[in-house]
């Protein structure tokens, strides 16, 4: 679903004390300039696993062109709550990009997601250039990160 027209919306920033996996730390008013590509999502739940290959293939296929993919790993079950079971989890599912542990929910209420996976493609001036909830839109997803690129 792309943005609504005539309406600007920016990306939240991130907590300032969040623990991250894959880097030392981001920030998003560091991504200005850059296609920023955030998804929530949940190693408990199999509907976002499911969006992980193409989360990966876009990181691989579009990097060097720009593009940022970001993780957010926002629990909603107990058991994955665990910063330490979240970077188990990353490392076993061969996940290449950063992520975010939201483990108090911090950033999936700055955001506002509706759900697991919820994704949101950003602009180079990190404004809301296209968002989906839950799975599919693989292709009109792409689509946009190309026209961002």
């Amino acid at each position: 679903m792309r943005a609504p027209a005539g309406v600007e919306i920016f990306a939240p920033p991130f907590p300032p004390r969040a623990r991250w996996v894959n880097v030392a730390t981001l920030r998003m008013d560091q991504q200005v300039g850059r296609p920023v590509l955030v998804e929530f999502w949940d190693f408990c739940r199999v509907n976002s696993l499911r969006t992980l290959p193409y989360l990966k293939a876009w990181h691989e296929r579009y990097a060097e062109a720009g593009l940022r993919v970001i993780g957010i790993h926002s629990p909603g079950f107990e058991a994955s709550r665990d910063p330490d079971a979240v970077r188990e989890a990353v490392a076993r599912l061969g996940i290449p990009y950063p992520v975010l542990i939201d483990s108090d929910l911090q950033a999936a209420t700055a955001y506002g997601i509706e759900g697991w996976p919820s994704r949101y493609l950003w602009d180079r001036e990190s404004r809301l250039f296209a968002a989906h909830f839950g799975e599919g839109a693989y292709v009109e997803t792409e689509r946009a990160i190309q026209e961002l690129l």
